[in-house]
Protein backbone atom coordinates (compact mmCIF):
# COMPACT_ATOMS: atom_id res chain seq x y z
CA UNK A 1 0.00 0.00 0.00
CA UNK A 2 1.25 3.54 -0.92
CA UNK A 3 1.15 6.13 2.07
CA UNK A 4 -0.26 8.78 -0.09
CA UNK A 5 -1.68 9.42 -3.68
CA UNK A 6 -0.23 13.16 -4.97
CA UNK A 7 -1.83 15.25 -7.85
CA UNK A 8 0.00 18.40 -8.90
CA UNK A 9 -1.84 20.33 -11.49
CA UNK A 10 0.32 22.45 -13.73
CA UNK A 11 0.53 23.76 -17.67
CA UNK A 12 3.91 23.33 -19.06
CA UNK A 13 5.75 22.75 -22.66
CA UNK A 14 7.19 19.54 -22.01
CA UNK A 15 10.59 18.02 -22.35
CA UNK A 16 10.93 14.36 -21.18
CA UNK A 17 14.35 13.15 -20.67
CA UNK A 18 15.03 9.41 -18.78
CA UNK A 19 18.84 9.59 -17.09
CA UNK A 20 20.66 10.67 -14.59
CA UNK A 21 21.32 14.42 -15.62
CA UNK A 22 21.19 17.43 -13.84
CA UNK A 23 17.73 18.86 -12.96
CA UNK A 24 15.86 19.95 -16.01
CA UNK A 25 15.74 23.69 -14.22
CA UNK A 26 16.55 26.78 -16.02
CA UNK A 27 20.62 27.70 -15.31
CA UNK A 28 20.67 30.48 -13.18
CA UNK A 29 23.52 33.18 -12.88
CA UNK A 30 25.08 33.55 -9.13
CA UNK A 31 22.42 36.25 -8.43
CA UNK A 32 19.29 34.02 -9.32
CA UNK A 33 17.10 33.30 -5.64
CA UNK A 34 15.75 29.76 -5.02
CA UNK A 35 12.56 29.97 -2.59
CA UNK A 36 12.25 26.42 -0.75
CA UNK A 37 14.55 24.06 -2.23
CA UNK A 38 15.42 20.76 -4.72
CA UNK A 39 14.63 18.37 -2.23
CA UNK A 40 11.09 16.37 -3.08
CA UNK A 41 8.38 17.15 -0.78
CA UNK A 42 6.46 14.17 -2.50
CA UNK A 43 7.35 10.58 -2.48
CA UNK A 44 6.56 7.85 -4.84
CA UNK A 45 6.47 4.77 -3.19
CA UNK A 46 8.29 1.97 -5.35
CA UNK A 47 5.41 0.51 -7.98
CA UNK A 48 3.18 3.94 -8.34
CA UNK A 49 2.62 5.57 -10.78
CA UNK A 50 2.81 9.74 -10.67
CA UNK A 51 0.25 11.74 -13.11
CA UNK A 52 0.87 15.39 -13.47
CA UNK A 53 -2.51 16.57 -15.39
CA UNK A 54 -4.92 20.19 -15.87
CA UNK A 55 -0.94 21.74 -16.76
CA UNK A 56 -1.83 25.07 -17.77
CA UNK A 57 -0.19 28.41 -17.56
CA UNK A 58 -1.64 32.15 -17.36
CA UNK A 59 0.98 35.08 -17.13
CA UNK A 60 2.61 37.52 -18.94
CA UNK A 61 6.63 37.09 -18.08
CA UNK A 62 8.70 34.61 -19.49
CA UNK A 63 8.43 31.35 -17.24
CA UNK A 64 9.95 27.98 -17.14
CA UNK A 65 8.18 25.13 -15.34
CA UNK A 66 8.97 21.19 -14.58
CA UNK A 67 9.41 18.18 -12.13
CA UNK A 68 12.61 16.36 -11.43
CA UNK A 69 12.22 12.66 -9.98
CA UNK A 70 14.95 10.36 -9.53
CA UNK A 71 16.07 10.45 -13.85
CA UNK A 72 13.00 11.56 -15.12
CA UNK A 73 13.02 15.16 -15.96
CA UNK A 74 10.31 17.57 -17.26
CA UNK A 75 10.50 21.20 -18.74
CA UNK A 76 7.55 23.50 -19.85
CA UNK A 77 8.37 26.81 -21.23
CA UNK A 78 5.90 30.14 -21.51
CA UNK A 79 7.74 32.28 -23.31
CA UNK A 80 6.05 35.61 -22.09
CA UNK A 81 3.16 37.77 -23.78
CA UNK A 82 0.35 38.23 -21.53
CA UNK A 83 -1.46 35.30 -22.48
CA UNK A 84 -2.60 31.43 -20.90
CA UNK A 85 -2.08 28.07 -22.26
CA UNK A 86 -2.01 24.18 -21.66
CA UNK A 87 0.62 21.33 -21.74
CA UNK A 88 -0.60 17.40 -21.78
CA UNK A 89 -0.25 15.14 -19.05
CA UNK A 90 2.20 13.19 -18.06
CA UNK A 91 2.96 10.18 -16.19
CA UNK A 92 6.05 9.05 -14.92
CA UNK A 93 6.84 5.29 -13.46
CA UNK A 94 6.51 2.97 -11.75
CA UNK A 95 9.87 3.05 -9.96
CA UNK A 96 11.60 -0.30 -8.09
CA UNK A 97 12.64 2.83 -4.97
CA UNK A 98 10.97 5.27 -3.19
CA UNK A 99 11.48 8.54 -5.68
CA UNK A 100 11.01 12.30 -4.23
CA UNK A 101 9.01 14.35 -6.92
CA UNK A 102 10.16 18.05 -6.99
CA UNK A 103 8.09 20.32 -8.81
CA UNK A 104 9.13 23.98 -9.71
CA UNK A 105 8.58 27.81 -11.37
CA UNK A 106 11.23 29.67 -12.84
CA UNK A 107 10.59 33.58 -13.45
CA UNK A 108 13.07 34.32 -16.35
CA UNK A 109 12.87 37.87 -15.72
CA UNK A 110 13.29 37.87 -11.94
CA UNK A 111 15.75 34.97 -11.97
CA UNK A 112 14.18 33.03 -9.22
CA UNK A 113 13.07 29.20 -8.68
CA UNK A 114 9.91 28.18 -6.43
CA UNK A 115 10.34 24.59 -4.90
CA UNK A 116 7.32 22.33 -4.15
CA UNK A 117 9.48 20.96 -1.37
CA UNK A 118 6.51 21.90 0.96
CA UNK A 119 7.60 25.01 2.67
CA UNK A 120 4.58 27.63 2.35
CA UNK A 121 6.38 30.28 1.20
CA UNK A 122 4.91 33.40 -1.08
CA UNK A 123 4.31 32.72 -4.73
CA UNK A 124 3.65 28.86 -3.64
CA UNK A 125 0.63 27.33 -2.52
CA UNK A 126 0.51 23.52 -2.43
CA UNK A 127 -2.99 22.06 -0.79
CA UNK A 128 -5.37 18.95 -1.02
CA UNK A 129 -4.63 15.85 0.00
CA UNK A 130 -2.99 13.44 -2.93
CA UNK A 131 -4.60 14.81 -5.56
CA UNK A 132 -2.34 17.95 -4.35
CA UNK A 133 -2.96 20.76 -6.23
CA UNK A 134 0.25 23.37 -6.78
CA UNK A 135 0.02 26.65 -7.74
CA UNK A 136 2.65 28.74 -8.44
CA UNK A 137 3.07 32.41 -9.11
CA UNK A 138 6.01 34.39 -10.30
CA UNK A 139 7.76 37.45 -9.17
CA UNK A 140 5.93 39.50 -11.67
CA UNK A 141 7.77 42.82 -12.76
CA UNK A 142 8.56 44.02 -9.23
CA UNK A 143 10.77 40.55 -8.64
CA UNK A 144 10.04 40.94 -4.56
CA UNK A 145 11.44 38.02 -4.49
CA UNK A 146 9.50 37.33 -1.41
CA UNK A 147 10.25 34.23 1.10
CA UNK A 148 7.77 34.91 3.81
CA UNK A 149 4.74 33.04 4.32
CA UNK A 150 2.02 35.10 2.51
CA UNK A 151 0.33 32.78 -0.01
CA UNK A 152 -3.04 34.81 -0.45
CA UNK A 153 -2.64 35.58 -4.25
CA UNK A 154 -5.69 34.73 -6.71
CA UNK A 155 -5.53 32.07 -9.56
CA UNK A 156 -1.49 31.50 -10.20
CA UNK A 157 0.35 31.47 -13.04
CA UNK A 158 1.48 27.85 -13.26
CA UNK A 159 -1.12 25.04 -12.01
CA UNK A 160 -0.87 21.07 -11.95
CA UNK A 161 -2.55 18.72 -10.02
CA UNK A 162 -0.49 15.65 -9.09
CA UNK A 163 -2.10 12.31 -8.13
CA UNK A 164 0.13 9.22 -6.99
CA UNK A 165 -1.93 6.07 -7.95
CA UNK A 166 -0.52 2.96 -5.98
CA UNK A 167 0.76 -0.42 -7.20
CA UNK A 168 -1.80 -2.76 -7.54
CA UNK A 169 -2.16 -5.01 -4.63
CA UNK A 170 -2.14 -8.33 -6.02
CA UNK A 171 -3.75 -11.29 -4.37
CA UNK A 172 -4.05 -14.84 -3.89
CA UNK A 173 -6.58 -16.74 -2.47
CA UNK A 174 -6.01 -19.65 -0.14
CA UNK A 175 -8.24 -22.83 -0.06
CA UNK A 176 -9.23 -24.14 3.72
CA UNK A 177 -10.78 -26.89 5.77
CA UNK A 178 -12.77 -26.58 8.45
CA UNK A 179 -15.16 -28.98 10.17
CA UNK A 180 -18.77 -27.58 10.45
CA UNK A 181 -19.88 -26.37 13.97
CA UNK A 182 -15.95 -25.80 14.97
CA UNK A 183 -14.85 -22.43 14.90
CA UNK A 184 -11.46 -22.04 13.57
CA UNK A 185 -9.35 -19.12 12.42
CA UNK A 186 -8.49 -19.61 8.37
CA UNK A 187 -5.79 -18.34 6.53
CA UNK A 188 -8.07 -17.26 3.40
CA UNK A 189 -5.61 -15.26 0.96
CA UNK A 190 -2.46 -13.67 0.77
CA UNK A 191 -0.98 -10.41 -0.87
CA UNK A 192 2.32 -8.63 -1.82
CA UNK A 193 3.19 -4.64 -2.34
CA UNK A 194 6.01 -3.47 -3.99
CA UNK A 195 6.78 -0.93 -1.40
CA UNK A 196 8.85 -2.67 1.28
CA UNK A 197 7.59 0.14 3.89
CA UNK A 198 4.59 -0.57 3.36
CA UNK A 199 2.32 -1.99 6.72
CA UNK A 200 -0.45 -4.36 7.47
CA UNK A 201 -1.82 -1.42 8.97
CA UNK A 202 -3.04 0.67 5.97
CA UNK A 203 -4.70 -2.18 4.53
CA UNK A 204 -8.22 -3.67 5.19
CA UNK A 205 -9.95 -7.05 4.46
CA UNK A 206 -13.87 -7.88 3.87
CA UNK A 207 -13.79 -11.72 3.82
CA UNK A 208 -17.10 -13.74 2.44
CA UNK A 209 -17.38 -16.89 4.14
CA UNK A 210 -19.79 -18.25 1.24
CA UNK A 211 -22.63 -19.36 3.70
CA UNK A 212 -24.36 -15.63 3.54
CA UNK A 213 -22.15 -14.12 6.39
CA UNK A 214 -19.28 -11.76 6.22
CA UNK A 215 -16.33 -10.79 8.56
CA UNK A 216 -13.54 -8.53 9.12
CA UNK A 217 -10.52 -10.10 8.27
CA UNK A 218 -7.18 -9.98 10.23
CA UNK A 219 -4.08 -8.58 8.29
CA UNK A 220 -0.51 -9.64 8.91
CA UNK A 221 3.06 -9.73 7.70
CA UNK A 222 5.50 -7.14 6.25
CA UNK A 223 6.03 -6.67 2.39
CA UNK A 224 4.04 -10.01 2.11
CA UNK A 225 0.95 -10.53 3.74
CA UNK A 226 -1.52 -12.63 5.10
CA UNK A 227 -5.50 -12.36 5.54
CA UNK A 228 -7.14 -14.75 8.13
CA UNK A 229 -10.63 -14.39 9.84
CA UNK A 230 -12.64 -16.58 12.52
CA UNK A 231 -15.52 -18.37 11.04
CA UNK A 232 -17.81 -21.10 12.56
CA UNK A 233 -19.48 -23.25 9.23
CA UNK A 234 -23.12 -24.25 10.81
CA UNK A 235 -23.19 -27.31 8.08
CA UNK A 236 -20.69 -29.37 6.01
CA UNK A 237 -20.08 -28.98 2.31
CA UNK A 238 -17.73 -26.57 0.42
CA UNK A 239 -18.31 -23.64 0.09
CA UNK A 240 -16.62 -20.38 -2.07
CA UNK A 241 -14.73 -17.56 -0.43
CA UNK A 242 -14.20 -14.29 -1.28
CA UNK A 243 -11.85 -11.97 0.34
CA UNK A 244 -11.32 -8.06 -0.44
CA UNK A 245 -8.69 -6.10 0.15
CA UNK A 246 -8.47 -2.35 0.24
CA UNK A 247 -5.71 0.17 0.69
CA UNK A 248 -7.08 2.49 3.13
CA UNK A 249 -5.05 5.49 2.35
CA UNK A 250 -6.52 4.41 -1.86
CA UNK A 251 -10.16 2.67 -1.52
CA UNK A 252 -9.85 2.91 -5.28
CA UNK A 253 -6.97 0.40 -4.96
CA UNK A 254 -8.51 -2.98 -3.83
CA UNK A 255 -8.37 -6.96 -5.16
CA UNK A 256 -10.62 -9.42 -4.33
CA UNK A 257 -8.59 -13.06 -4.26
CA UNK A 258 -11.16 -16.33 -4.52
CA UNK A 259 -10.85 -19.62 -2.32
CA UNK A 260 -13.13 -22.64 -1.30
CA UNK A 261 -13.61 -23.92 2.28
CA UNK A 262 -13.75 -27.70 2.50
CA UNK A 263 -15.93 -28.14 5.84
CA UNK A 264 -16.14 -31.62 6.45
CA UNK A 265 -19.05 -33.21 8.79
CA UNK A 266 -18.70 -33.21 12.46
CA UNK A 267 -18.13 -36.14 14.40
CA UNK A 268 -21.53 -38.42 15.92
CA UNK A 269 -20.78 -39.93 19.15
CA UNK A 270 -23.38 -43.19 20.15
CA UNK A 271 -24.25 -44.83 23.06
CA UNK A 272 -26.83 -47.61 24.11
CA UNK A 273 -30.34 -46.64 25.45
CA UNK A 274 -32.48 -49.95 25.46
CA UNK A 275 -35.02 -50.85 27.49
CA UNK A 276 -33.51 -54.09 29.77
CA UNK A 277 -36.75 -55.65 28.97
CA UNK A 278 -40.16 -56.13 27.05
CA UNK A 279 -43.46 -57.31 27.41
CA UNK A 280 -45.09 -57.75 24.24
CA UNK A 281 -44.46 -54.80 22.16
CA UNK A 282 -41.03 -53.12 22.25
CA UNK A 283 -42.25 -48.95 22.09
CA UNK A 284 -38.87 -47.05 23.88
CA UNK A 285 -35.61 -45.72 23.06
CA UNK A 286 -32.77 -47.36 21.78
CA UNK A 287 -29.77 -44.83 21.58
CA UNK A 288 -28.53 -41.46 22.26
CA UNK A 289 -26.01 -39.37 20.40
CA UNK A 290 -24.30 -36.51 20.11
CA UNK A 291 -22.80 -34.31 17.12
CA UNK A 292 -19.84 -32.35 17.72
CA UNK A 293 -21.37 -29.55 15.42
CA UNK A 294 -23.42 -28.59 18.54
CA UNK A 295 -26.91 -26.91 18.88
CA UNK A 296 -26.04 -25.92 14.79
CA UNK A 297 -27.76 -29.25 13.56
CA UNK A 298 -31.58 -30.21 13.82
CA UNK A 299 -33.24 -33.53 14.17
CA UNK A 300 -34.14 -33.74 10.40
CA UNK A 301 -30.30 -33.91 9.44
CA UNK A 302 -29.99 -37.57 10.84
CA UNK A 303 -31.70 -40.79 10.19
CA UNK A 304 -31.58 -44.09 12.07
CA UNK A 305 -32.26 -47.62 11.36
CA UNK A 306 -32.41 -50.38 13.95
CA UNK A 307 -31.60 -53.83 13.79
CA UNK A 308 -33.67 -55.67 15.96
CA UNK A 309 -31.82 -58.65 17.08
CA UNK A 310 -34.23 -61.30 15.38
CA UNK A 311 -33.54 -60.46 11.36
CA UNK A 312 -36.14 -57.57 11.01
CA UNK A 313 -34.65 -53.95 10.53
CA UNK A 314 -37.31 -50.61 10.51
CA UNK A 315 -36.51 -46.91 10.61
CA UNK A 316 -35.79 -45.36 14.19
CA UNK A 317 -37.39 -42.04 15.31
CA UNK A 318 -34.49 -39.34 16.07
CA UNK A 319 -35.67 -36.60 18.78
CA UNK A 320 -33.45 -33.66 19.48
CA UNK A 321 -32.78 -33.76 22.88
CA UNK A 322 -30.64 -30.00 23.08
CA UNK A 323 -27.12 -28.41 22.91
CA UNK A 324 -26.62 -30.96 20.39
CA UNK A 325 -27.86 -34.13 21.94
CA UNK A 326 -30.35 -36.70 19.79
CA UNK A 327 -31.87 -39.95 21.03
CA UNK A 328 -33.56 -42.62 19.01
CA UNK A 329 -36.61 -44.68 19.34
CA UNK A 330 -38.08 -47.91 17.99
CA UNK A 331 -41.23 -49.87 17.98
CA UNK A 332 -40.86 -53.40 17.51
CA UNK A 333 -43.18 -56.64 17.91
CA UNK A 334 -41.05 -59.57 18.89
CA UNK A 335 -42.53 -62.94 17.35
CA UNK A 336 -40.97 -64.68 20.16
CA UNK A 337 -39.57 -64.47 23.86
CA UNK A 338 -35.63 -64.46 24.11
CA UNK A 339 -32.69 -61.37 24.78
CA UNK A 340 -31.95 -59.89 21.69
CA UNK A 341 -29.21 -57.21 20.84
CA UNK A 342 -30.65 -54.37 19.19
CA UNK A 343 -28.17 -52.33 17.24
CA UNK A 344 -28.83 -48.91 16.38
CA UNK A 345 -27.42 -47.17 13.58
CA UNK A 346 -27.12 -42.99 13.26
CA UNK A 347 -25.97 -41.57 9.75
CA UNK A 348 -25.61 -37.54 9.30
CA UNK A 349 -26.87 -36.14 5.79
CA UNK A 350 -23.39 -34.84 5.72
CA UNK A 351 -21.75 -38.46 5.84
CA UNK A 352 -21.02 -39.41 9.76
CA UNK A 353 -21.93 -42.49 10.94
CA UNK A 354 -22.17 -43.68 14.39
CA UNK A 355 -23.12 -47.28 15.62
CA UNK A 356 -23.89 -48.85 19.25
CA UNK A 357 -25.84 -51.85 20.57
CA UNK A 358 -27.56 -52.92 23.67
CA UNK A 359 -30.20 -55.61 24.65
CA UNK A 360 -33.52 -56.49 26.22
CA UNK A 361 -35.08 -59.19 27.22
CA UNK A 362 -38.59 -60.37 25.81
CA UNK A 363 -40.26 -61.88 28.62
CA UNK A 364 -43.97 -62.60 29.58
CA UNK A 365 -45.74 -63.63 33.22
CA UNK A 366 -46.82 -67.04 33.90
CA UNK A 367 -49.16 -68.86 31.32
CA UNK A 368 -52.89 -68.58 32.14
CA UNK A 369 -52.35 -64.82 34.06
CA UNK A 370 -50.80 -64.67 37.53
CA UNK A 371 -47.00 -64.56 38.75
CA UNK A 372 -44.92 -66.29 40.58
CA UNK A 373 -42.96 -64.14 43.49
CA UNK A 374 -39.66 -64.36 45.33
CA UNK A 375 -38.34 -62.08 48.16
CA UNK A 376 -37.13 -58.91 47.81
CA UNK A 377 -33.59 -60.20 49.07
CA UNK A 378 -33.18 -62.07 46.09
CA UNK A 379 -33.82 -59.85 43.16
CA UNK A 380 -30.61 -58.46 41.91
CA UNK A 381 -29.40 -59.35 38.50
CA UNK A 382 -27.83 -62.82 38.11
CA UNK A 383 -29.16 -63.37 41.32
CA UNK A 384 -30.45 -67.49 41.57
CA UNK A 385 -33.71 -67.70 43.17
CA UNK A 386 -36.53 -70.23 43.92
CA UNK A 387 -40.24 -68.87 42.87
CA UNK A 388 -42.11 -71.78 43.49
CA UNK A 389 -41.48 -74.62 46.60
CA UNK A 390 -43.10 -76.15 49.61
CA UNK A 391 -40.24 -74.15 51.66
CA UNK A 392 -41.18 -70.89 49.56
CA UNK A 393 -41.13 -69.15 52.91
CA UNK A 394 -38.50 -70.11 54.50
CA UNK A 395 -35.93 -69.52 51.38
CA UNK A 396 -37.67 -65.87 50.35
CA UNK A 397 -38.22 -64.14 53.49
CA UNK A 398 -35.68 -64.91 55.77
CA UNK A 399 -35.93 -61.66 57.15
CA UNK A 400 -39.37 -60.12 57.92
CA UNK A 401 -42.82 -61.66 58.95
CA UNK A 402 -43.26 -65.33 58.20
CA UNK A 403 -46.75 -65.57 59.15
CA UNK A 404 -47.42 -67.18 55.45
CA UNK A 405 -46.03 -70.30 55.82
CA UNK A 406 -48.45 -72.08 53.26
CA UNK A 407 -47.80 -69.43 50.84
CA UNK A 408 -45.89 -71.71 47.79
CA UNK A 409 -44.75 -68.76 45.35
CA UNK A 410 -47.49 -68.14 42.87
CA UNK A 411 -50.13 -65.19 42.74
CA UNK A 412 -53.47 -65.27 41.53
CA UNK A 413 -53.97 -62.13 41.08
CA UNK A 414 -53.72 -59.50 39.69
CA UNK A 415 -53.28 -61.39 36.03
CA UNK A 416 -50.78 -58.80 34.71
CA UNK A 417 -48.83 -57.30 37.37
CA UNK A 418 -47.45 -53.65 37.96
CA UNK A 419 -45.15 -51.84 40.30
CA UNK A 420 -46.45 -50.79 43.37
CA UNK A 421 -49.79 -52.92 43.31
CA UNK A 422 -50.54 -55.78 45.38
CA UNK A 423 -50.83 -59.28 44.87
CA UNK A 424 -53.04 -62.19 46.53
CA UNK A 425 -52.90 -65.79 46.48
CA UNK A 426 -54.66 -69.36 48.34
CA UNK A 427 -52.96 -71.46 50.55
CA UNK A 428 -50.55 -73.96 49.12
CA UNK A 429 -51.29 -74.99 45.86
CA UNK A 430 -54.82 -74.47 45.18
CA UNK A 431 -54.87 -71.53 42.65
CA UNK A 432 -53.40 -73.76 40.88
CA UNK A 433 -50.18 -72.47 39.41
CA UNK A 434 -49.48 -73.07 35.38
CA UNK A 435 -49.31 -76.82 34.44
CA UNK A 436 -46.35 -76.16 33.06
CA UNK A 437 -44.13 -75.01 30.73
CA UNK A 438 -42.94 -71.74 31.83
CA UNK A 439 -41.81 -69.26 29.61
CA UNK A 440 -37.79 -69.28 29.06
CA UNK A 441 -37.62 -65.84 30.79
CA UNK A 442 -40.63 -65.05 32.76
CA UNK A 443 -41.70 -61.94 34.75
CA UNK A 444 -42.08 -62.52 38.63
CA UNK A 445 -43.08 -60.20 41.54
CA UNK A 446 -40.48 -58.99 44.35
CA UNK A 447 -42.47 -58.58 47.48
CA UNK A 448 -40.78 -57.56 50.62
CA UNK A 449 -43.21 -60.05 53.02
CA UNK A 450 -46.34 -61.35 52.79
CA UNK A 451 -49.53 -61.04 55.26
CA UNK A 452 -51.81 -64.28 55.53
CA UNK A 453 -55.86 -62.98 56.39
CA UNK A 454 -57.58 -66.52 56.90
CA UNK A 455 -56.88 -68.83 53.93
CA UNK A 456 -55.32 -66.13 51.63
CA UNK A 457 -51.95 -64.69 51.21
CA UNK A 458 -51.18 -61.13 50.01
CA UNK A 459 -47.95 -58.65 49.45
CA UNK A 460 -46.77 -55.98 48.03
CA UNK A 461 -45.37 -55.33 44.61
CA UNK A 462 -41.93 -54.26 45.44
CA UNK A 463 -40.26 -54.70 42.02
CA UNK A 464 -40.52 -57.22 38.85
CA UNK A 465 -37.68 -58.93 37.52
CA UNK A 466 -37.29 -61.14 34.54
CA UNK A 467 -35.72 -64.42 35.74
CA UNK A 468 -34.67 -67.12 33.37
CA UNK A 469 -36.69 -70.54 34.61
CA UNK A 470 -34.75 -73.72 34.90
CA UNK A 471 -36.12 -77.25 33.61
CA UNK A 472 -37.53 -78.76 36.36
CA UNK A 473 -40.52 -77.02 37.43
CA UNK A 474 -43.98 -78.92 38.48
CA UNK A 475 -47.23 -77.51 39.49
CA UNK A 476 -46.38 -79.81 42.65
CA UNK A 477 -45.06 -77.83 45.25
CA UNK A 478 -42.27 -81.15 46.02
CA UNK A 479 -40.73 -79.95 42.24
CA UNK A 480 -39.13 -76.50 42.78
CA UNK A 481 -39.31 -73.58 40.24
CA UNK A 482 -35.70 -72.34 40.18
CA UNK A 483 -33.95 -69.45 38.04
CA UNK A 484 -31.50 -66.42 37.70
CA UNK A 485 -32.76 -62.92 37.10
CA UNK A 486 -31.84 -61.83 34.52
CA UNK A 487 -32.89 -58.21 34.32
CA UNK A 488 -35.20 -55.63 36.32
CA UNK A 489 -38.16 -54.27 34.76
CA UNK A 490 -39.49 -51.93 37.19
Amino acid sequence: MRRSIVTWTFVLLLVLASGSSAPAVVAQGTDALAIGGPTGGFVITPGSVATFTSIGFNACNSLTAGFNAGSYQARFDFPGGCGSTTRPNVSIGPFAAPTAVTVFLTDNHCQVTYFSDGTPVDHVIVSGSNPFLLRFADGGGNCERANATFNVFQGCNFCVTLTIVDAPINATGKSVSAVEGAGANLAVATFTDPDSAATAAGYAATISWGDGTTSSGVITGTTSFAVAGSHIYAEEGNYSISTTITDVDSPSNSATATSTANVADAALTAAPACRASTLGSYNAPTATFTDAAGSLGTAANFTASVDWGDGNTSAGTVSASGAGSYSVAGTHNYASLGQFTIKTTIADDGGSVAVTSCTTIGFSFAPGGGAFVIGSQHDAAGQPVTFWSAQWVNINLSAGTRNSHSFKGFAKSPASPTCGATWSADPGNSTPPPSGPLPEFMGVIVTSSTTQAGSDASGSVAHIVVVKADPGYAPNPGHNGTGTVVAVVC
